[in-house]
């Protein structure tokens, strides 16, 4: 159980510099620092559809790691 919390913390410090936009070579100088909902190009992408379904996502996640955690046990 150790191993899996120290893996699951690995992998959430990797998402928390990704939307870092500081020294980002995709974000085009077009004279305003600020980026428009409405605006779409690599720095913005707009909504994807897969936001909807994230907490959801990470609901079943934490399911299947809980499940994963009792069968070990159990076995």
């Amino acid at each position: 159980m150790k191993k899996i919390i120290i893996m699951f913390v690995m992998v959430l410090s990797g998402f928390t510099f990704a939307q870092e936009s500081s020294d980002n070579p995709f974000v085009y100088d077009s004279g305003t620092t600020e980026l428009q909902e409405e605006d779409t190009f690599p720095a913005n992408p707009g909504k994807a559809p897969i936001d909807d379904y994230v907490p959801a996502l990470l609901i079943v996640a934490v399911a299947f790691v809980i499940a994963y955690a009792n069968k070990k046990k159990v076995a």
